[in-house]
C-alpha cells in the first residue's frame, strides 16, 4: 500500500462516497486526493460501473438523511414509494461534479466482461472489483485509490488507501 501517488490513478467508487456525502473519518483525505487531480498533479480514471455505484450509494445516503430512515429499510422504502427519488436531487449533480475535477470516465465493454471471468478465477475478486480491474488493464492503470481491501493481493497494482 502506499499513500503517495505520482501520475495515473483509477478512482474507486468509495472514495467518491467518503468524499460527497461527508464528512467522514476519510473525507478530508479523499478531498484531497481529489484535489490533486483538478490541479492536475494526478491524471485521474473511474469507470461507468464506478460512477453507478457511487451513485447508488449516494441516493441511499441521501434517503436516509432527508428522509429520516432507517438504512436497512431505504431500498424496500424508495421501492415502494418511487415519488421519494424524486425528492432526492443532491446525488444527480456527481455525475457532473466528477467530471469537473477533469476525471475521465472509462465505459464497460463486453471485453472487459469476459476478461473479468479470469479475474475472479486468479484473485478471487467479487465481480464489481473484477469487472474494474478489467477495465484497468484495458488502459494501463496500474494504480488505484480505494479503502477496498480486496484490490491489496493483486500483484502489480499500487494500491493507495485513504489515511484517517
Amino acid at each position: 500500500m502506499c499513500n503517495r501517488l505520482q501520475s495515473e490513478v483509477f478512482v474507486d467508487a468509495n472514495i467518491f462516497v467518503y468524499h460527497f456525502s461527508g464528512p467522514t473519518e476519510y473525507s478530508d483525505s479523499c478531498a484531497r486526493l481529489l484535489q490533486r487531480i483538478e490541479d492536475a498533479k494526478l491524471v485521474g480514471f473511474t469507470s461507468t460501473l464506478v460512477l453507478a455505484e457511487a451513485l447508488h450509494r449516494l441516493m441511499i445516503i441521501e434517503a436516509t438523511t432527508t428522509l429520516h430512515l432507517a438504512p436497512k429499510m431505504v431500498l424496500r422504502h424508495l421501492k415502494a414509494h418511487p415519488s421519494l427519488v424524486k425528492q432526492l436531487p443532491q446525488h444527480l449533480t456527481v455525475p457532473d461534479s466528477i467530471q469537473a475535477i477533469g476525471i475521465t470516465i472509462l465505459p464497460l465493454n463486453v471485453d472487459d466482461v469476459l476478461n473479468s471471468n479470469a479475474i475472479k478465477k486468479e484473485y478471487g475478486l467479487l465481480t464489481n472489483d473484477a469487472l474494474n480491474l478489467a477495465i484497468m488493464r484495458h488502459h494501463h492503470l496500474n494504480n488505484i485509490a480505494t479503502n477496498d481491501p480486496d484490490f491489496a493481493g493483486v500483484p502489480g497494482l499500487t494500491v493507495w488507501k485513504p489515511p484517517t
